[in-house]
């Protein structure tokens, strides 16, 4: 049996309407407020090391036991579970499957063979452009030392680039724009 409903065009362009006008209207906007992004700058500075490089014998404490496929992987992981650990805001969840040892898994990281070792599977990339996430990037970023591309673009980032990002030697693609970072970027970086 065919029914006979059918929503017609206008219909649809009318409640399309509607809907921006509401949207216009009520002003909205994933934006961060200056106090919001005060708020995420202010986290990010008590987080800091006194020079904001990782120490030497920097240890990050976590209490999942897992077992990695090599020592990289599992710097990767602590460097990623911070960065997690430090987001405000994930509208759409794209940290969600950020679980577990298997990080060439996690949404937006890439990895590929070392290129000291093409034995040894690193993470070579990270790309969370557009994702309209909130947060700051923590020193233990400076863990990923095999990072070559870092896309961070068109999110709601604040605070300052760490000194631990001056460990990434191999990076070759550094995009943090349209976000609400301040300060300098490292000067050996």
């Amino acid at each position: 049996m065919a029914s006979n409903y059918h929503y017609p065009f206008t219909h649809l362009t009318t409640l399309s309407f509607i809907f921006f006008s509401f949207l216009s209207i009520t002003n909205f906007s994933l934006a961060l407020t200056d106090a919001e992004a005060s708020f995420i700058a202010q986290r990010q500075l008590l987080t800091l090391p006194e020079n904001g490089d990782l120490p030497n014998d920097f240890e990050y404490e976590f209490d999942l036991v897992v077992t990695f496929a090599n020592e990289r992987l599992r710097k990767a992981y602590i460097a990623l579970q911070a960065l997690k650990d430090a987001i405000y805001s994930d509208p759409y969840n794209f940290t969600g499957n950020w679980v577990g040892a298997n990080v060439c898994a996690y949404t937006g990281v890439f990895c590929a063979p070392a290129l000291d070792d093409p034995k040894l599977s690193v993470v070579a990339g990270v790309d969370l452009n557009h994702a309209d996430i909130a947060g700051h990037l923590p020193v233990e970023l400076g863990l990923m030392t095999d990072v070559a591309l870092f896309h961070l673009n068109s999110n709601r980032f604040c605070g300052i680039i760490p000194e631990s990002f001056k460990r990434l030697k191999l990076m070759h693609e550094f995009d943090v724009s349209n976000n609400r970072f301040v300060g300098a970027f490292p000067k050996e970086f």
